[in-house]
């Protein structure tokens, strides 16, 4: 009988014929008879419609699953990207719809054919200047201009869901990603290190505008399914449900002595990476005090000039080099503490030199937990500033690393959505 289903209006034959036999090759399955029959007569219904049909009655779809990351910072997205590429591995008919608004040269050497990413924002995060520098009044105008637009997109994110038949989510943390989920009938989890109702806490005495944000943050986040609490977690008490996992980070697959040779560096080479996140930061004249070293900087930071070396996402490309091949080819990092960084150093072997951050509540946490983990030296702001971190960056040289430590965070949570969706 199924050879002879119509799936096509007459008028668009051709077009439909080239769209399923390549869907069918896809799918390993036999083709069915796409040709004009007596069926005809009884479907009437545009190919697609009947795909639909078809598909949901012999369970022949494959397992879909969307990703959504913070609209802050890029470690949010690194790490949700280390699980989305985890679980494509894991079932090689699993597809993952990663939805970020990172920039897609964030993501250059890291691509996948079964990881489509889309570009979405579904929270605003913290406002800043700089990397360094918050902008707090601007992030309640950001929170009140969300709020506006809330339902429009909690209901464009569900008429998402549901045509692209979406059978588990994973929001890293924005909470109307949550209210989405909620809204298709998808179970839906969190990941992450803090929630947003934590961190807009610190400042709601000075700003009281962003108590009722909070609340409806709140109310989200109580309905997941559960969480994965990653390693320097904060307060995650709007969360019932919570489970430890390891930490998550990008490690380079190439390591020291290669991610060097690609760039030209010797092993003797003395090399400091600065990595500021997602937000451009200026970076200070250095020549003064930094002679004899290598400086490393990349994208998006603007070109600081003589003596970096600047590194193109373009440039890296052509390298063939991921970001955390250039974080394994450093003796030490210059950075503010973020997840992301912070992990990625200890996956990688390498030394931190950090600066503060500003009244930022993950800070501190960050600060106390990670000495565990990698060697570490706090320079103030303004030694930064004028280059006076070469004497931090030579005791770190002698500096002693830790036992490595449990990676794994991306394949437990992987393992434990594909059981959540019976795999």
């Amino acid at each position: 009988m199924l050879n002879d289903v119509v799936l096509y209006d007459n008028k668009n034959a051709g077009q439909d014929q080239e769209i399923f036999g390549l869907w069918y090759s896809q799918h390993s399955i036999r083709p069915l008879n796409i040709h004009q029959s007596k069926l005809d007569y009884y479907f009437r219904l545009p190919y697609l419609k009947l795909y639909e049909k078809i598909t949901k009655l012999f369970a022949i779809s494959d397992m879909k699953i969307a990703i959504y990351t913070t609209a802050h910072g890029f470690g949010h997205a690194s790490r949700s990207y280390e699980v989305a590429k985890t679980l494509v591995n894991c079932d090689n008919k699993l597809t993952v719809h990663f939805n970020s608004a990172v920039p897609d040269s964030f993501f250059a050497g890291e691509e996948h054919p079964r990881i489509f990413r889309r570009k979405v924002k579904l929270d605003v995060g913290i406002c800043q200047v700089d990397s360094l520098t918050m902008n707090l009044p601007g992030t309640l105008d950001d929170l009140d201009q969300l709020a506006i637009q809330e339902e429009s997109l909690i209901s464009r994110e569900t008429k998402y869901i549901r045509a692209e038949n979406i059978r588990f989510i994973l929001a890293d943390l924005p909470h109307l990603a949550i209210e989405a989920a909620v809204r298709s009938g998808v179970p839906v989890w969190g990941m992450s290190n803090f929630s947003w109702d934590w961190i807009y806490g610190t400042y709601a005495e000075d700003y009281p505008g962003l108590d009722r944000h909070i609340k409806r943050i709140i109310s989200s986040y109580k309905k997941a399914d559960g969480l994965f609490t990653l390693p320097f977690s904060g307060d995650m008490e709007s969360f019932a449900n919570r489970i430890e996992v390891p930490l998550i980070a990008r490690k380079s697959m190439l390591g020291k002595s290669e991610s060097r040779r690609r760039l030209g560096l010797s092993e003797s080479d003395r090399v400091v990476l600065f990595s500021f996140g997602g937000v451009r930061l200026k970076l200070p004249e250095q020549v003064h005090s930094s002679r004899g070293l290598v400086l490393i900087s990349s994208e998006p930071s603007p070109d600081p000039g003589e003596p970096f070396l600047y590194v193109t996402n373009r440039k890296r490309a052509e390298l063939k080099l991921r970001y955390p091949d250039l974080v394994a080819a450093a003796d030490a990092v210059v950075s503010k503490p973020g997840y992301g960084i912070v992990s990625e150093c200890i996956a990688n072997r390498t030394a931190l030199i950090y600066t503060s951050r500003g009244n930022f509540r993950e800070y501190p946490v960050l600060v106390e937990e990670m000495g565990e983990y990698l060697p570490a030296e706090k320079v103030c702001v303004e030694d930064f500033k004028t280059g006076r971190w070469v004497e931090a960056f030579q005791r770190l040289l002698e500096a002693t690393f830790p036992p490595e430590v449990d990676c794994s965070g991306a394949e437990v949570v992987a393992g434990k959505i594909l059981g959540e969706c019976g795999i």
